[in-house]
């Protein structure tokens, strides 16, 4: 792999430079992905070409590319057009899937850009999706999609159990991932009548968001 060389900064560090890996992309995989994103993108596609072109040497850009393709491949899966996406939405998508190293976060932010690119599902554009996305770690998206296997309700004491024989975690870890999802608004405890036991569920919002970052239904 080749490297450049970038100046950090014009004071005193001056001296001192960042080592940043260039990422080759083939020419062919380039000129798809470019006019996937164009579509994606409508009137703003130069824009954006041009926040990707000043990204190119930078580490991220290959997230970028993967799931880009990885987008472009799961709507012609479900026979679905890409549409043009608003900004608001679009770039902390592209910016939220170059940080992104895990796989099975990777394939939720797949299904979201695909999923905010069809017409189909309108919904699933809402812009505060990329930011909950971006602020999850792959636990509790795991916990979030074992909730929603259980149908999206569980006896939070069984359910706590459950999360923490499967992760090999404690019972701490297993609350403070529920206390960040709680934050963003996508799950919360609650008691259908006085005197049951707390129940954990997806929240309305919880399960369009859900939706949001799983493959569009054919």
């Amino acid at each position: 792999m080749r490297y450049c060389r970038r100046r950090i900064t014009r004071s005193r560090l001056a001296g001192n430079f960042a080592v940043i890996p260039i990422v080759k992309i083939p020419k062919q995989a380039s000129k798809e992905i470019v006019a996937f994103l164009s579509k994606l993108a409508g009137p703003a596609a130069t824009e954006v070409g041009l926040l990707l072109q000043d990204e190119v040497r930078l580490w991220r850009l290959k997230n970028q590319v993967r799931i880009l393709g990885k987008a472009q491949q799961i709507l012609n899966e479900a026979g679905l057009q890409p549409s043009a996406v608003p900004l608001r939405t679009l770039l902390p998508l592209l910016e939220g899937a170059a940080l992104e190293d895990d796989p099975i976060l990777i394939d939720k932010w797949a299904c979201l850009l695909a999923n905010a690119g069809s017409q189909s599902i309108i919904i699933s554009a809402h812009p505060a999706f990329p930011r909950i996305l971006s602020e999850i770690t792959p636990e509790e998206a795991f916990f979030l999609d074992r909730l929603s296997q259980l149908g999206g309700l569980s006896v939070w004491d069984d359910f706590r159990k459950i999360i923490q024989e499967h992760l090999k975690i404690s019972r701490e870890q297993v609350d403070r991932d529920y206390g960040n999802l709680s934050r963003l608004g996508v799950c919360r405890i609650v008691k259908k009548n006085k005197g049951d036991k707390g129940m954990v569920e997806i929240g309305p919002f919880g399960l369009l968001f859900l939706k949001a970052c799983s493959p569009p239904a054919l």
